[in-house]
């Protein structure tokens, strides 16, 4: 008898975790939708900005009913990332300062204690 308790107790184990693991899902999946259709009702401007078409948009659908369109749009914006040059890229100018070094002018003397 304990060889059954200890068997259906990990059948029990075994398939909440399977419920667990769908329910999560389609958790997931929801939240994937609902986030799609807030890109949908987003104007030109805004998806530019997000470095998005709506023609990412509608190829997103492609994922299927039960795929992540989301994952489709954020490959899209990946992509048009890596062709942007980063802002963060430092330029080297070359030229004068416009702006006058004020400081260089000021004597350098250190208070005595």
């Amino acid at each position: 008898m304990p060889m059954f308790v200890a068997t259906l107790s990990s059948a029990i184990i075994s398939v909440g975790s399977v419920v667990r693991r769908q329910v999560e899902a389609f958790r997931n999946w929801r939240e994937a939708h609902r986030s799609y259709a807030a890109l949908c009702e987003m104007d030109a401007r805004t998806l530019a900005d997000l470095g998005l078409t709506r023609s990412d948009l509608r190829d997103a659908t492609a994922a299927g009913c039960f795929g992540d369109p989301t994952a489709v749009i954020a490959a899209r914006a990946g992509e048009r990332q890596g062709h942007r040059p980063a802002a963060s890229t430092p330029r080297h100018l070359s030229g004068p300062s416009l702006v006058p070094d004020v400081a260089a002018a000021l004597p350098r003397t250190v208070p005595s204690m």
